[in-house]
């Protein structure tokens, strides 16, 4: 009789002590949905879409378009993610203005006085989450997390998620409804969460047990095992009470599910690993075959692509980078051979344009003394300029000049055609000082200067206005050309702006102008334009900042 005492003992504590791995699993499924929405927040405030929205809210304190557009976008964001569990009853955000945003199945607005605590626990966790209870809503808690500037830490808002606890334990308490186990929920002394029941347990009496794991009590003439656990993440204390009589119902169909589980894991892990193995081995592999390729000269298959995609892990990043490298050096190598071909084809043209040059500056020259003798000033002025601007396009072996240089060589040319046209021509000039030693490609702003002659004054009966203006943006040099011709079309706007074609009448034709400027100094610049029919032209010369 002893014995069988001491078996039946032995096989109590064993059922007890299943009961409590049971109700731990429970209070584990519940830490697990509050990790993921830890992860949500995460994805939330790393989201550049997300950093971009707030940094526009917060710049623009005015009630502007783009503001409310940021609003509604980061709201329809955050709308998305509120459908995605059940347990979510809103999401939503303060801004650093203080103004509550929220979206969901079931929203409340907070007053002042909760708004500024829930900031000031938020920007406490330096970033993490912070837990709390959701003020005087049972069974609601809140999950509030800051969101910084990604490059500067600067807060940009404080994020809040809005959970229904009662929704949430019930998905899990439901699998095993049979047992019937009662929940409470403790932040240090305050209960935040507590199953709905008839039974009368307190706080104290919760309190009283802490030291011990679990224990068994009667309440109202039952007995329950009251489980206790601490959350190593939230810090809550989970407590369970399960009826005494309920514990022997299907327990060895528990430990046979719990077995499976385990196995099931296990093998999972298995699983795991082997994929995990081939996922570092093979991508390394092709990786360093497509480097053996790239040390013999073989650049295509990289160029290609070839499968080379940019995987979310370290591997797959040394991949993606190893491609663009590649990429780029390859982009170099034909860049610089295009840009080695034009120079030398600019050199021969220049060399063979100073065949014997001197027999034509003696004979202009030549008119120009004799248009002085005979006191005609103006053909004297306009040999005199035709000499520079050759003497410059033909001697000159350098393919950039300064903007002084050049507005020179400008200046020249615009001295003979007021000469021909008379007050009929109206040329002003504003540039910048700063810019003056600054580079440009020899012959950039003549042509230009002269389509818009063409175009603009032979086509007006009236007064022709040109305007030359120069000065820095940022990082670029701007000049622009403007009159006050006849203007374009929008259809030959877009065609002159998608350089489908080279315009009639130029020497080097303004499609030649923006591929040199481009393979010079870089695809970012070349030359912009702006028109209306009947209002005039502007071209836009974008240049970088180089002496």
């Amino acid at each position: 009789m002893f014995s069988v005492q001491i078996s039946y003992n032995i096989y109590d504590g064993q059922l007890i002590n299943q009961s409590s791995v049971i109700l731990n699993l429970y209070s584990t499924n519940i830490e697990n949905e509050l990790r993921k929405i830890e992860a949500l927040t995460f994805s939330i405030l790393s989201d550049h879409k997300v950093q971009s929205h707030l940094k526009q809210i917060k710049n623009d304190a005015s009630n502007s378009y783009e503001r409310t557009i940021a609003i509604n976008e980061f709201t329809k964001r955050l709308m998305a993610e509120a459908q995605t569990e059940s347990y979510i009853s809103s999401i939503g955000f303060i801004d650093n203005n203080g103004t509550e945003y929220s979206v969901g199945r079931h929203t409340k607005p907070m007053n002042d006085s909760q708004k500024n605590q829930v900031i000031t626990i938020a920007k406490e966790e330096s970033g993490g989450i912070a837990w709390m209870s959701a003020f005087d809503e049972e069974n609601h808690i809140i999950a509030a997390r800051e969101i910084r500037a990604t490059e500067n830490m600067e807060p940009l808002a404080v994020l809040l998620i809005r959970l229904d606890l009662e929704n949430l334990v019930n998905r899990h308490i439901s699998m095993e409804s049979r047992y019937k186990p009662i929940l409470m929920i403790l932040s240090g002394e305050t209960a935040i969460f507590g199953s709905k029941n008839d039974v009368d347990f307190s706080t104290d009496k919760v309190l009283a047990y802490k030291t011990r794991p679990y224990y068994i009590e009667n309440i109202n003439d039952e007995k329950y095992l009251i489980y206790y656990g601490v959350s190593n993440y939230t810090n809550w204390t989970y407590v369970h009470m399960l009826p005494y009589e309920n514990i022997f119902y299907g327990i060895s169909i528990m430990r046979t599910v719990m077995i499976a589980v385990y196995a099931m894991i296990l093998l999972a892990f298995i699983f795991i690993g082997v994929k995990f193995a081939n996922g570092i081995t093979k991508p390394i592999i092709a990786l360093s075959s497509r480097m053996k390729m790239v040390e013999h000269g073989n650049f295509d298959i990289i160029i290609s692509g070839n499968g080379m995609n940019k995987a979310g892990d370290e591997i797959g990043q040394l991949e993606y980078d190893f491609k663009i490298m590649v990429n780029r050096i390859n982009a170099l190598i034909n860049e610089n051979y295009v840009k080695q071909l034009l120079i030398k084809e600019w050199e021969l043209k220049t060399l063979q344009s100073q065949i014997n040059p001197h027999f034509l500056y003696n004979t202009l020259a030549s008119i120009n003394g004799l248009a002085k003798m005979n006191g005609q000033d103006k053909i004297s002025t306009m040999v005199k300029a035709l000499g520079n601007l050759l003497r410059c396009a033909i001697k000159n072996k350098e393919i950039k000049i300064t903007i002084k240089e050049e507005m020179g060589l400008l200046n020249d040319y615009i001295a003979i055609q007021k000469i021909r046209y008379g007050e009929r021509l109206n040329f002003e000039t504003d540039m910048d000082q700063e810019i003056l030693d600054c580079s440009i490609l020899k012959l950039t702003l003549q042509p230009i200067v002269e389509n818009s002659i063409q175009y603009g004054l032979e086509n007006l009966t009236g007064i022709c206005n040109i305007k030359l203006k120069g000065y820095r943006a940022h990082d670029f040099i701007i000049i622009s050309i403007s009159d006050n011709g006849i203007g374009m079309s929008e259809d030959l706007l877009d065609k002159l702006r998608k350089m489908e074609f080279e315009p009639k009448g130029f020497g080097v034709g303004l499609k030649n102008i923006n591929e040199r400027i481009k393979l010079i100094f870089g695809d970012k610049y070349g030359l912009s334009f702006e028109s209306k029919l009947n209002e005039g032209a502007t071209v836009h010369i974008h240049l970088p900042i180089e002496s």
